[in-house]
């Protein structure tokens, strides 16, 4: 893990940030947010590459002339959006890091199914008790 401190003379002179690499980057996410073992048209994939970490919308994936290898399309949710298309395999749409023009990027779809929660189970809701007391007639 290299250590910088921020170039500028500001406050924030006297802050460290920590640079971690992409695969320790992509196991820290993973302990956090539960991704999927596929990526299909539709999903939210999260993006890693040296200048950050996006979320994008998969809008198409077709298969390139070249076997085992995907013509995959996507909205890259950053504003204003970019649309970009890169030729992956399978696993490079999984989580595998890869690189284009030597930079190390990976793509990965997030699972966003809701799961149910116990809490979540039908139930009926409970009667609240009715207070008796006086009754008062009020006219206008």
């Amino acid at each position: 893990m290299k250590q910088f401190t921020h170039p500028e003379k500001t406050k924030l002179t006297h802050l460290k940030i920590f640079i971690m690499k992409l695969d320790e980057v992509l196991e820290n996410l993973k302990k956090n947010i539960k991704f999927k073992n596929d990526t299909n048209i539709g999903d939210t994939i999260l993006i890693g590459m040296k200048s950050g970490i996006f979320f994008g919308i998969v809008q198409e994936i077709e298969s390139n002339v070249k076997k085992g290898w995907w013509d995959v399309s996507f909205k890259l949710l950053v504003m204003p959006p970019i649309d970009v298309t890169w030729t992956l395999r399978t696993s490079q749409m999984t989580g595998e890091i890869f690189t284009i023009d030597s930079e190390e990027q990976f793509v990965i779809a997030i699972d966003t199914q809701r799961t149910k929660k116990r809490s979540q189970k039908k139930r009926t809701p409970k009667k609240k008790p009715i207070k008796k007391g006086k009754l008062t007639l009020v006219k206008s």
